[in-house]
């Protein structure tokens, strides 16, 4: 089709000029991504993401739309609110056309899709933030699937439904909380009320002695992928979500001759030697793709994925560092208490990018909690040494 043909010329230009012409053969001959290309080329797909969701052909799909959207052959769009999205499409037809249906819908259009695209819009998201909408959604069809079952409505369910709900353990109760609190405020249910899932903001912090012998073996273990040894280290010392690494692009660094910078806060925080070394060759020497027709206008992120446009995988991360031994949230707590230790609350808020009340929270543990923890345990194991 010479019309599709026109419109994927970016991309196909990319592919005949990629550097490792041999990689390209190799793609063509086993990826089924090719499959697709061949389709889209000839018109038997339309050049879409709507006709790219019904390709059934893994990830190989998601590889090629990063490089169709890279190349300007598909314009970019959020692909956290198009997961939610496609969920939505699967999962509300589960439920009888009504007013339920109706009902989440709206919650799924008005309240998850909205802030969901809001906060994309923003660069607020991370790889998880779709996952916990999804979640949302599939708890209220859950709920109310379940009160059908039982000949009852949404807006028929009382606290003591709710409670037997919740009490026969569906992975999905401990989601709902969002739904209730919409619906409620809607005026669409009664008021009802579910425990929030409790969020682990701290973990037993590794002890110092054993923190900074994983930051010197990252500094110097030159066998080390050069994202784990940097992420490690920013997790390490400055208390660094994996999540916010993930959304670090190269802009977030600046370099000049004596010094290298990143920012992660309100103020750029100028990182010590070997680590800013190590960050400047990152930004330098971006890690090779496992995809064909790499550049474009893709995002030049600071942790870069092997498919183009996209960060290292959040889950896959979070591995990678366990099998250096390093678990992200000891890790973080540690750092916490220790920057909490030398620095007032103001100054590490603005330099890591936590709020002040979070900082402020860190300074209190460090200063009372943590000590009594910390005398305590040494109580302990002078009782058990006598």
């Amino acid at each position: 089709d010479p019309a599709a043909i026109n419109r994927l010329a970016p991309y196909l230009d990319a592919l005949a000029g990629g550097p490792q012409p041999w990689t390209t053969l190799k793609w063509i001959a086993r990826s089924r991504g090719y499959e697709t290309v061949v389709e889209l080329a000839t018109g038997a797909r339309a050049i879409s993401h709507r006709a790219l969701d019904d390709v059934d052909r893994g990830m190989t799909t998601s590889f090629l739309r990063a490089a169709l959207v890279s190349h300007g052959v598909l314009e970019r769009r959020g692909e956290q609110t198009a997961r939610l999205d496609r969920a939505a499409r699967a999962a509300l037809p589960q439920l009888p056309p009504g007013e339920d249906r109706a009902q989440i819908r709206a919650f799924a259009t008005w309240q998850l899709q909205h802030d969901l695209a809001r906060r994309e819009r923003r660069g607020q998201t991370t790889r998880a933030s779709a996952r916990s909408s999804v979640s949302y959604l599939r708890a209220a069809v859950k709920l109310a699937l379940w009160a059908h079952e039982r000949d009852l409505t949404l807006e028929r369910l009382r606290q003591e439904d709710l409670d037997r709900w919740l009490s026969e353990g569906s992975a999905a109760t401990v989601m709902i909380h969002p739904f209730l609190k919409w619906a409620h405020r809607g005026g669409l249910i009664a008021p009802l009320t579910a425990a929030r899932p409790i969020v682990k903001q701290h973990a037993r912090p590794l002890d110092d002695d054993t923190r900074l012998a994983y930051v010197r073996r990252l500094l110097t273990d030159d066998d080390l992928d050069l994202r784990d040894r940097v992420a490690g280290c920013l997790v390490l010392l400055y208390a660094q979500p994996v999540s916010r690494l993930l959304m670090l692009t190269t802009d977030h660094v600046t370099t000049s001759r004596d010094r290298v910078a990143i920012r992660l806060g309100n103020t750029p925080l100028e990182l010590p030697e070997p680590l800013g070394a190590l960050t400047a060759t990152l930004v330098r020497e971006r890690p090779g793709r496992a995809t064909t027709a790499t550049g474009g206008t893709a995002p030049q992120w600071l942790f870069q994925g092997m498919r183009v446009g996209t960060p290292l995988d959040e889950t896959h991360f979070r591995r990678r560092l366990k099998r250096l031994a390093i678990a992200p949230l000891s890790a973080r707590t540690a750092a916490q208490t220790n920057l909490a230790a030398l620095l007032p609350p103001t100054i590490v808020a603005d330099l890591i990018g936590v709020s002040p009340s979070a900082a402020s929270n860190w300074y209190q543990l460090a200063g009372g909690e943590w000590n009594r923890y910390a005398a305590q345990t040494i109580g302990r194991h002078s009782r058990h040494a006598r």
